[in-house]
């Protein structure tokens, strides 16, 4: 499985992930990325996770073995909704939670990780419609 954290930086506090509950992960984990470098390293990722760095149609095309996206924070509108969804991907948020907040910045981290978890048990969380 190989997950792709786009803008890990775009989060008030330190991000600190806990560890899958996978033998074998690949994790990257990016503080920002352009639009242009977004494509390039999520082309081959089953998980993308992102603060608020658009995740959009071209990407979502290029991401061949895409399975999830998960916002990271309540708000989801930086995804392209339509685009996952005609690829069947499934797109989660971290609802309750901001970004811009310090000290929300342990709770979703620790909730992404729980996402992605219940995700492979196939019991996805705060899945968006």
């Amino acid at each position: 499985m190989h997950i792709v954290v786009v803008d890990s930086g775009h989060l008030a506090g330190e991000a600190d992930f806990p560890t899958l509950d996978l033998p074998k992960f690949n994790w990257q984990q990016y503080p920002a990325l352009t639009k242009d470098e977004v494509a390039d390293r999520c082309w081959r990722a089953d998980v993308i996770v992102s603060v608020d760095t658009p995740i959009d149609g071209s990407v979502i095309d290029k991401a061949v073995k895409l399975k999830l996206i998960v916002a990271a924070g309540d708000g989801y509108d930086h995804v392209d909704r339509a685009a996952a969804h005609k690829r069947g991907i499934t797109l989660c948020h971290i609802p309750g939670t901001d970004p811009a907040a310090a000290a929300d910045t342990s709770v979703i981290c620790n909730r992404v990780i729980d996402t992605i978890n219940a995700y492979l048990q196939d019991a996805a969380l705060n899945v968006v419609a």
